[in-house]
């Protein structure tokens, strides 16, 4: 029996190991990239309407815009003059693959008197296949201190659905603007599924295990 225990202990540490965590938090993409396409942390970013996003750590701003210290990826808006800026983003991992969303921190785009350039809300779009498999909303608070202040990025939570792609889209600006901004994505994926059971299989495999030294300890005592 203590053999079958070990069994279980070592196929729950393969499940759980399979799956890997990450966090995009932009450190990797060099200070002022403007681009309408930006790899990070192993996923690609895209800007929409051939617009450009932003990544910077905040300082630079001009109007100031939203910070939490660390370097972020901006959306900042299309109607900012001779910019052209994204007011959408689509995520997806370099080489294509399947991936978790588990979390993200996300904040407007300016500070006071600029607020009105910033969304309201960030609606997201998780796309598995083409097929919408999970939607919702980002309410913005619509405070922004700026460099130095309060950090001004909430942090959102989404459901643990398995996608290929997500879109996030600023919605809600007063002007119409609808800029955001994201960062600290927490990501997970399994690169390796094939090689790790299933928790069905497993169980399975457990529950025969145990039926076999079962009935050999009855074979056992019958001869004895």
């Amino acid at each position: 029996m203590k053999s079958i225990f070990k069994m279980l202990l070592v196929l729950c540490a393969a499940c759980a190991s399979s799956a890997q965590a990450d966090v995009i938090d932009f450190e990797d993409v060099p200070e002022g990239t403007i681009s309408t396409d930006v790899v990070s942390n192993g996923f690609r970013f895209l800007a929409n309407r051939n617009g450009a996003i932003y990544f910077t750590n905040g300082v630079a701003c001009d109007p100031v815009c939203a910070s939490n210290g660390t370097r972020t990826m901006l959306a900042p808006g299309p109607l900012l003059v001779n910019l052209g800026f994204a007011d959408q983003v689509a995520v997806m991992r370099v080489g294509g693959g399947e991936f978790v969303l588990s979390s993200l921190e996300g904040a407007e785009v300016f500070a006071f008197p600029q607020t009105e350039d910033a969304a309201a809300r960030i609606d997201f779009v998780g796309l598995l296949g083409g097929l919408v498999v999970a939607s919702g909303s980002l309410e913005l608070d619509q405070i922004v201190d700026g460099p130095g202040g309060v950090n001004d990025f909430q942090q959102f939570f989404f459901p643990g659905v398995t996608v290929d792609t997500y879109v996030f889209t600023g919605e809600g600006g007063v002007s119409g603007n609808n800029g955001f901004t994201l960062d600290n994505l927490v990501v997970e994926f399994d690169d390796e599924p094939s090689e790790v059971p299933e928790p069905a299989t497993v169980a399975l495999g457990l529950l025969g295990a145990i039926g076999f030294s079962a009935a050999r300890k009855r074979g056992t005592g019958k001869a004895a």
